[in-house]
């Protein structure tokens, strides 16, 4: 059976917003490692997006489709990811994440 952990961190401090089974480093500028509680078997998939501005607002019209959130590296112990503004800079913003195996 196949194994899945899913998030939503805050890229402000990298706390978490939602989801269970992983713990956050902030390593520097919207630079952050995510670490499961329990390792998977193999490299799982990971797919992750930014969220911006924020949690619940959905009286925004969003950012700049620049705005980005980058997988930079990853194994079955975590992953780290790179989030930037509209200019392609390292900045603190908030991500979402699904890691899974499917059904290794």
């Amino acid at each position: 059976m196949g194994k899945s952990i899913w998030g939503c961190v805050n890229g402000s401090d990298a706390s978490i917003h939602s989801g269970i089974g992983f713990h956050v480093d902030h390593d520097s500028k919207g630079l952050y490692t995510v670490y499961y509680k329990e390792s998977f078997d193999v490299t799982p998939a990971v797919v992750l997006t930014q969220n911006y501005p924020n949690w619940g607002e959905f009286g925004s019209n969003g950012g700049n489709t620049k705005d980005n959130a980058v997988l930079v590296a990853s194994d079955a112990f975590h992953f780290k990811v790179k989030t930037g503004d509209n200019n392609g800079d390292a900045s603190d913003r908030n991500f979402s994440f699904i890691a899974t195996d499917f059904n290794q």
